[in-house]
């Protein structure tokens, strides 16, 4: 054979073979331990939805913001990541807890006794970022997100959780790193669908640490205290 020919067949073998590899590298699920972890990241910080009220203003404008926990459990569960969760302008408080499934990662979310001030939990010292686990209510709404290379997805079709007026609500969620989709179906007792709208969150930023916060402030408020300086010096 030409040995030129020899060496082309060769280059085109190698980048088939190099091809291969790289698309197998690509499909690859990282081990469950590890997507807990990058599941609870990525759900973790300061996200809104001002990027879809813009383009639909009938889309109600909601901020939410969450952060790492933990609970003041005598015996803690390792392996999973608790995420308080604060949903504001349509007040919503929540505990997610993700842990390890069997081929997915598994979401727990849990609702707070109503008389336990958790509102600016994210906005505390890291320190004072501490729940109560007995004011954590027991019943749960759970769901497996199910890994994609540039996401998580799940849903709890069709059995949804139930609410406490005797209707359901049935969830989506795909949780990425620039944001978060979510979409909530809630059902009458009757079975008719009261609210099916969709929410796309995207990240505004993640969650400092608190020093960091207060060394923005302090900054501002020197450059604020410089500037008023500036304006009376002029003045006078």
């Amino acid at each position: 054979m030409n040995p030129l020919k020899v060496y082309a067949l060769t280059v085109i073998l190698s980048g088939f073979t190099l091809t291969q590899a790289n698309r197998a590298t690509a499909i690859t699920v990282p081990p469950l331990e590890t997507q807990v972890k990058q599941v609870a990241q990525w759900f973790t910080g300061l996200f809104d939805n001002s990027q879809q009220v813009t383009s639909n203003p009938s889309v109600p404008l909601i901020t939410l913001s969450s952060c790492s926990v933990q609970l003041t459990d005598a015996n803690p569960v390792i392996g999973i990541q608790n995420i308080y969760l604060e949903q504001k302008s349509i007040n919503r408080f929540r505990l997610y807890s993700f842990s390890q499934g069997n081929s997915a990662v598994n979401l727990s979310i849990r609702a707070f006794d109503t008389s336990y001030p958790v509102s600016g939990l994210c906005n505390r010292p890291e320190s004072e970022q501490i729940i109560d686990s007995g004011k954590v209510l027991g019943t749960s709404c759970n769901l497996e997100l199910f890994w994609e290379p540039t996401n998580y997805i799940g849903n709890n079709t069709p059995n949804g959780c139930p609410t406490s007026s005797g209707g359901k609500v049935v969830s989506s969620v795909a949780v990425s790193k620039i944001g978060i989709d979510s979409l909530d179906k809630i059902f009458a007792a009757n079975g008719n669908l009261l609210v099916a709208t969709p929410i796309e969150f995207r990240r505004v930023y993640s969650i400092p640490e608190p020093s960091f916060i207060l060394g923005l402030l302090a900054v501002g408020i020197w450059g604020t205290r410089k500037a008023i300086s500036v304006k009376i010096k002029n003045l006078s």
